[in-house]
């Protein structure tokens, strides 16, 4: 792996790369079983897994442990997908636990309905994510396919060897069977076909897999003579042999659908074939109880925080869904957008949640985590170029558009208003409320998780001051708010210059950028590792920015206006989207992003411009060490929540686990250089000390830089 052989060069001398269970050990493709895609008609797709040896994914159900593939469409050409098609697994006995497994090379097939105006080139984009495992450890893994496939009036069928051994292992035909659990609940009596046809018998335990655990995947099944046949009159008959063991189930029977797919022997012909049983449950009626069980792609939970009901917007999407005569949801998100992240807790509210199903609502959601043009379009129809942006769209209704800020009540009542086609009350809002709105955005922009972790270098530094030198106080109170001040004016101005060249951009948009996502997190380390004591006070930047001195209270305001980009407040959204309208002067968005620095920086004047309120601080003393060191683990929070919006910007997932080990390198580097660089050290010491660690730094710098991905 590149970087475990660069580190092991810089901390051995000359250690050669190992091959490590963290590189990706499966290969993942997207492809089409046909030469071309014919309109209105269907079009074979397959996802496929390649496994080095001695490697396995997983089946639909794991088994004992484990997690199936899963999937997400970023982009769909239009296109409707129908079920996935599982081939039979195999089982695997790892110490005592049984999963069912792939190995080598596996197809998922699936069928897309292709639109009848379709012409040109499809283009297909997905997120795949899986499980890897060996008998050593399971690595989750991620890769994003993409596939082109040209529109044509005919197509050729494109199925190799390895296509067709997986084919031949999908179940081919489904049976419908009656079922009754025993009074003890400790087995499933099968008790007759209901689909007058001949089961066949299952060959062995190792070639019969339940499509859920209501069973215990372990159970050891002796052959199982699953034979029918229908009686005369077309009715069926009873089973033979019918009974499943429930022992050890770690799920309920009532828990879902019940089913298992099974190789079977054709009693007549004597040929093998994969077969998928549905069995339902008998109520007191006498009248199957339970839904049919088919395999398809398993849920997931989807990153907004729902369901796997969330499907990624698009304009077609949108429009199909309000063609149907739906309502809409669509939440403008992104991993770098801070407030994004604290609104989604509104859609764990299960009042919500049911409301959505009762309404039928259609979930999407539009990530903009990279800089997609199309969603930046979408927004200025809304008179908006930042997120957060939730709204509600209904067909022959204007749309909901919800508060920055998101609470369960103000969703279920956007809901009401999009199902009875009224429009949620809002002020018309004059310049003058605009830039209350500006001024009091800007101060409880403090209280929001991008600023909090920063807060503490000031806290600290306003802890020092109390009962000190007032007018000193004053003066350093100043220049920060200078420094939140000057920073808000240059960010203004650079968003100026970006529009006048021809660039759409809004607020935080330099968040889009990994490079510039990469550089805070490993500022949020450095300042962290200050904080936690790594260096002598006064040698850090943590320290420095926490000390003083004028300038170090002007940085901590340049600081703590760089980390407030990610998050918006009450209001503060109204009124940026209001500065960055294309129709606004260059005067008015200045004057916008002013007021915004100046509502951030006051409640920091107020605390030294009224006595009373530095009164109230307490008194320095040993206290200030332990709040000093505390206050570094919210920097490192803060580092970590990058590196998880690096994860979503960055389609490599061998780059973003460099990074993660790369901060864990940076992190060495500041100790090495505390430890040794210290003025009690001799020179040779403080030389060498500070020597490797700035070698540590460069070397961690460069190569996450050197290989970011475009």
């Amino acid at each position: 792996m590149r970087f475990l052989a660069l580190l092991g060069a810089l901390l051995a001398g000359s250690l050669p790369a190992q091959d490590t269970p963290l590189a990706v050990r499966t290969k993942v493709e997207l492809v089409a079983l046909a030469s071309h895609a014919v309109p209105g008609q269907s079009l074979p797709l397959a996802f496929r897994f390649s496994c080095e040896p001695h490697f396995h994914i997983y089946w639909i159900n794991p088994g004992d442990a484990g997690e199936a593939p899963t999937w997400t469409w970023m982009q769909d050409a239009g296109l409707r997908f129908g079920e996935t098609r599982w081939p039979a697994p195999i089982r695997i006995d790892l110490s005592g636990v049984l999963n069912f497994c792939y190995e080598g090379d596996t197809y998922l097939f699936f069928d897309a309905q292709v639109p009848a105006d379709a012409k040109g080139t499809l283009k297909l984009k997905a997120k795949v994510e899986w499980l890897e495992c060996d008998d050593k450890g399971c690595y989750p893994q991620e890769k994003v396919v993409e596939l082109e496939i040209p529109v044509g009036p005919a197509s050729e069928a494109r199925l190799t060897p390895s296509i067709q051994a997986s084919l031949d292992r999908v179940p081919s035909e489904t049976f419908n069977v009656q079922g009754k659990p025993f009074a003890d609940g400790t087995s499933l009596r099968l008790t007759e076909t209901l689909t007058g046809r001949s089961l066949g018998t299952v060959l062995r335990p190792e070639e019969f897999f339940p499509l859920r655990n209501f069973i215990a995947p372990s159970t050891k099944f002796g052959p199982l003579a699953m034979s029918a046949a229908p009686a005369a009159g077309g009715k069926s008959t009873a089973l033979a042999i019918s009974s499943l063991s429930l022992k050890d189930a770690t799920e309920g029977l009532t828990d879902g659908p019940l089913g298992y797919i099974a190789l079977v022997k054709d009693n007549k012909t004597g040929k093998s074939r994969w077969v998928t049983v549905e069995i339902r449950l008998e109520d007191k009626a006498g009248v199957p109880a339970t839904a049919p069980a088919s395999p398809s792609t398993p849920a997931k939970v989807d990153p907004a925080g729902v369901s796997s009901e969330w499907k990624p917007w698009s304009p077609e999407a949108q429009a199909k869904a309000l063609a149907e005569g739906k309502v809409v949801y669509i939440d403008f998100t992104a991993r770098w957008c801070a407030t994004c992240q604290v609104n989604k807790r509104v859609y764990s509210d299960e009042t919500l949640r049911t409301n959505f199903a009762k309404a039928g609502v259609v979930l999407l959601k539009a990530d903009w985590d990279k800089r997609d043009e199309v969603i930046r379009t979408e927004l200025a129809k809304y008179a908006r170029q930042g997120i957060p942006l939730n709204v509600f769209l209904r067909q022959g209704s204007e749309p909901i558009v919800l508060p920055e800020i998101l609470t369960a009540g103000i969703v279920r009542d956007g809901l009401t208003a999009s199902l009875s086609g009224k429009q949620l009350e809002v002020v018309e809002s004059s310049v003058a409320w605009l830039l209350l709105l500006a001024l009091l955005g800007g101060a409880v922009l403090n209280l929001m998780p991008c600023v909090f972790p920063v807060i503490g270098l000031k806290v600290l530094s306003f802890a020092g001051q109390a009962g000190g030198d007032r007018p000193a106080a004053v003066r350093q109170s100043l220049v920060y708010a200078a420094g939140v001040l000057a920073s808000f004016l240059a960010l203004g101005v650079l968003i100026i210059a970006l529009k006048s060249g021809g660039t759409a951009v809004g607020w935080g948009f330099q968040m889009q950028s990994p490079g510039f996502v990469l550089a805070t997190a490993v500022l949020m380390v450095v300042l962290g590792m200050s904080l936690a004591g790594a260096y002598e006070i006064g040698m850090g930047l943590a320290s420095s920015a926490a000390s003083k001195g004028d300038g170090s209270a002007f940085l901590s305001g340049v600081l703590a206006t760089v980390v407030a980009t990610p998050c918006t407040a009450p209001g503060l959204g109204a009124a940026l989207g209001y500065a960055l309208d294309a129709r606004r002067g260059s005067a008015e968005t200045i004057l916008f992003f002013a007021v915004v620095g100046l509502g951030m920086a006051l409640p920091y004047v107020l605390l030294v411009a009224f006595p009373s309120l530095g009164r109230r601080l307490p008194r320095p003393g040993e206290w200030m060490e332990t709040l000093k060191q505390a206050m570094a683990f919210p920097l490192f929070a803060y580092a970590v929540y990058l590196l998880w919006v690096l994860s979503a910007q960055v389609e490599d997932a061998s780059w973003v686990r460099d990074a993660g080990i790369g901060m864990v390198v940076i992190a060495l580097a500041c100790w090495a250089w505390g430890r040794w660089g210290a003025p009690h050290r001799t020179d040779s010491e403080r030389l060498w000390g500070r020597l490797i660690a700035a070698t540590l730094l460069a070397a961690t710098l460069a190569h996450l830089y050197w290989y970011l991905p475009a």
